[in-house]
């Protein structure tokens, strides 16, 4: 898929046969590092890297790095709602989850139809990014990215609590033009690319939230700064901010339900 993050080391996701996880820093400081993945059908193994795209001949433009194919999302408009098999296993059609990095005391657990996100970060001298995030696949070998372009944006119910001292949450619609180029096989950004983010809050009554793809609303910033392609996406994403210092902290118990397009 899959992803994308700031500066620091990309560790290169190992799924269930899954593309490498996506994740990007908060507008004002760096990414973490990609951890676990789990779930549906992929190609790209850990440490799987890949070219940058090319350009036009001489005296032509640049051409955009990105997905060469992309197949409408499966199961379109739903992305996931959190079902489990008879197994306990989460069922993600059009892809499978991941979370990063694999040094924080976060859990991502199915259950109940929701998915349930539980954190405790202490604040250390540098600010800590971690989160977790639904990768797409366009096809069943996981090389083509997933046309949304019939849709306006993303959306996802989210309910609980984020406390803690200089503890934030962002969300990001993850494409290929925003993933560093080590971190897919589906074409690909610069080394330490990202996708714009906005950010959110929760509350403990279930509130549908959208995040359109462009307009008000929308998430900004990003590196290369450049809006999310809806024709090119590899995953959606939830991000956790632990501020710098000693004194900062994040306590997190957030639900997240029925993520679908709209």
């Amino acid at each position: 898929m899959c992803g994308t993050l700031g500066p620091a080391t990309l560790l290169a996701a190992v799924a269930l046969g899954a593309c490498s996880s996506q994740l990007q820093p908060s507008d004002t400081g760096h990414g973490g590092a990609a951890g676990q993945v789990t779930g549906g059908a992929g190609t790209t193994g850990e440490g799987a890297t890949v070219g940058t795209a090319g350009t036009t001949g001489a005296g032509g433009d640049s051409v955009l790095p990105g997905c060469q194919v992309s197949d409408l999302p499966i199961g379109d408009p739903l992305i996931s709602d959190f079902s489990t098999d008879q197994t306990g296993m989460l069922v993600i059609a059009i892809g499978g989850t991941f979370m990063y990095p694999s040094n924080v005391n976060l859990s991502a657990v199915a259950s109940g139809g929701a998915w349930h996100l539980t954190a405790n970060s202490s604040g250390m001298a540098a600010a800590q990014y971690w989160g977790v995030g639904i990768y797409f696949n366009g096809n069943a070998t996981g090389s083509d990215c997933v046309d949304a372009t019939a849709h306006s944006g993303v959306q996802f119910d989210a309910w609980g609590s984020i406390g803690g001292t200089g503890c934030s949450a962002q969300y990001a619609t993850n494409d290929s033009a925003h993933t560093s180029n080590f971190a897919d096989t589906r074409g690909a950004g610069p080394d330490g690319s990202y996708a714009p983010q906005a950010p959110f809050t929760v509350s403990p009554t279930p509130t549908t939230l959208q995040m359109p793809f462009a307009g008000p609303g929308a998430p900004t910033g990003g590196s290369p700064a450049i809006p999310v392609d809806k024709s090119k996406l590899t995953g959606v994403q939830w991000q956790f901010t632990t501020a710098a210092g000693i004194d900062s902290s994040c306590l997190v118990d957030v639900w997240i339900d029925n993520v679908m397009f709209f």
